[in-house]
């Protein structure tokens, strides 16, 4: 008989390759193509499963897993928060807005329900680790794509577009379009070859599969710093140090090696950081990234969108605005350092540049907390599991490392950037490796043992 559910696990691995999409035809390039794979594919996936549940031998069985799984405790926290998402939109300014967006961005309502679809299915149907590194392959495969766009654009082949290396302030994009997200980007590359290097190649370091896991590595490390993106950058540097952290906690015989490679660290850093104006560091390829300081004139400007981003939070502090509504706080309160005649207007911002400051304005005290609250409840079900009868709690310290830490980066570098579907995608993924680590294994097959 044909296993509908088999098919839709299958569906569930495509949308991470649409990340490499650039449809040049339509007025957003960048975007559009992204956007349109991603619903197409959990669409596809949605209606095989649903199929599934209405046509497959054991879908009694299924029913019990979908039950189980949306019990769980980070299920119910990303639940929360989409629904008080999509309740700030039917209630805000522009309740169409919030729910469709616009062409060129593509977020809003519907694009969360996609991303909280796929989420919820991942949960439900990858439930062996095997299914999990093959989901992180194809998350490397995509992101090797996305990374070879943006070479074969500065080779001028074909219809590719995209900056070109010789550029002054040259920043790479791949086929992201914005070196901001590439970086980020780049990040979550790496925690996916860390993975599945210490959980699958552990006992195999210098097989083929991990010298590939290497040069993956590799090429990420270089993408990441070709970016030149010092919101990213910081955040890559908080996940290591909490990273280190995790290690010197539960390894009492590595805790003198750990605080000194975190002491390290954080003294060659400060260097790079401290020396930034001198002509070495300047004529350093991506040396932007070391150019952090609350000074800088980006992060002055972000400022002045997150005052009007809490003066407009004060005119409606339950629910906000909406989602993709902040435009209309930006009209109402913008920020009057913001304008210089003299140096030009500057630019109209429909993001305050902080997911913090937009989930307040956007989606009030409610849909703020409720964020917040996925990473709550992902921490405390982390520090619950660890040592008790869990998935997580059977990996080795480098499998509890990186899964501990990842999130850290996309926590710390949001300070300073907004959501968009490229890190919605990678930080749902994440979330759903999460309630499959945090299972116990004998219920990872949902309720079987109640059912015989």
């Amino acid at each position: 008989m044909f296993n509908y559910f088999k098919v839709s696990k299958f569906f569930l691995l495509f949308p991470v390759l649409g990340i490499f999409i650039v449809t040049t035809s339509t007025l957003f390039p960048f975007i559009v193509g992204k956007y349109v794979w991603f619903r197409s594919t959990v669409d596809i996936a949605l209606i095989l499963f649903l199929l599934g549940l209405l046509f497959y031998d054991n879908q009694s069985l299924m029913w019990n897993r979908v039950k189980f799984v949306l019990k769980q405790p980070l299920v119910i926290a990303v639940s929360l928060f989409v629904f008080i998402f999509l309740l700030a939109g039917f209630f805000g300014v522009d309740p169409k807005m919030s729910f469709w967006s616009n062409f060129e961005r593509g977020e809003g309502g519907l694009q969360l329900i996609h991303f909280w679809i796929w989420f919820t299915l991942l949960a439900t149907l990858f439930k062996e680790e095997k299914d999990w590194q093959k989901l992180f392959g194809f998350s490397l495969v995509g992101g090797l794509l996305m990374i070879l766009y943006g070479y074969l654009a500065n080779a001028e082949i074909g219809g590719y577009i995209g900056g070109k290396f010789s550029q002054p302030g040259y920043r790479f994009s791949g086929s992201i379009g914005n070196s901001a997200y590439a970086a980020a980007y780049a990040i979550f590359m790496l925690f996916y070859a860390g993975y599945i290097l210490v959980s699958k190649y552990r006992t195999r370091l210098s097989s083929f599969g991990a010298i590939v896991l290497y040069l993956v590595s590799a090429i990420s490390l270089i993408t990441f710093y070709m970016a030149a993106t010092r919101g990213a950058f910081v955040g890559l540097i908080a996940s290591l140090l909490v990273g280190i952290g995790y290690i010197v906690f539960s390894k009492e015989r590595l805790r003198k090696w750990g605080i000194g490679a975190m002491i390290a660290l954080l003294l060659i850093v400060g260097t790079f950081i401290k020396l930034k104006d001198t002509p070495f560091i300047k004529s350093l390829p991506g040396s932007r990234i070391f150019d952090i300081s609350i000074t800088a004139e980006t992060f002055e400007h972000r400022t002045y969108m997150w005052h009007t981003a809490i003066e407009g939070f004060k005119d409606r502090p339950l629910l906000g605005w909406g989602p993709e509504n902040y435009i209309r706080v930006f009209e109402r309160h913008m920020d009057l350092n913001y304008f210089k005649p003299s140096e030009g207007f500057g630019a109209w911002f429909d993001r305050a540049h902080s997911i913090y400051f937009d989930y307040l304005v956007e989606t009030g005290a409610l849909g703020l907390v409720s964020f917040l609250g996925i990473f709550v409840v992902f921490y405390m079900q982390f520090w619950k599991k660890r040592k008790n009868n869990s998935v997580l709690s059977s990996k080795s310290i480098l499998e509890q490392t990186l899964i501990f830490s990842i999130l850290v980066a996309y926590l710390v570098q949001g300070i300073v950037l907004f959501d968009v579907s490229p890190i919605y995608l990678n930080v749902f993924l994440v979330l759903a490796f999460g309630v499959y680590q945090f299972q116990s294994p004998e219920l990872n097959n949902g309720t079987r043992t109640k059912n015989k």
